[in-house]
């Protein structure tokens, strides 16, 4: 789907297309959450992909500004 190219950091397989679903990985490619999206509209996908966090380019190619980089993950921090 073109409208998912949009987003930074993420990907879209169509091949669980009977149980489709959003996996979260965090920046150890940990699953953090799953999401089914079976009875989900595209709009109503796309506002949980900007509810949490993920950047959408305005169009295709479209540079990501650096402070977006590692988004929607938060940025790294030094351990305590």
């Amino acid at each position: 789907m073109e409208r998912w190219a949009l987003y930074h950091n993420l990907e879209y397989d169509s091949s669980e297309e009977k149980n489709p679903r959003l996996i979260l990985y965090n920046d150890k490619d940990e699953v953090v959450k799953t999401v089914p999206v079976k009875k989900m509209k595209a709009d109503e996908i796309s506002s949980l992909l900007d509810s949490l966090g993920f950047y959408k380019r305005s169009q295709k190619g479209e540079e990501v500004p650096e402070e977006f980089q590692h988004f929607p993950l938060p940025a790294p921090r030094d351990e305590l």
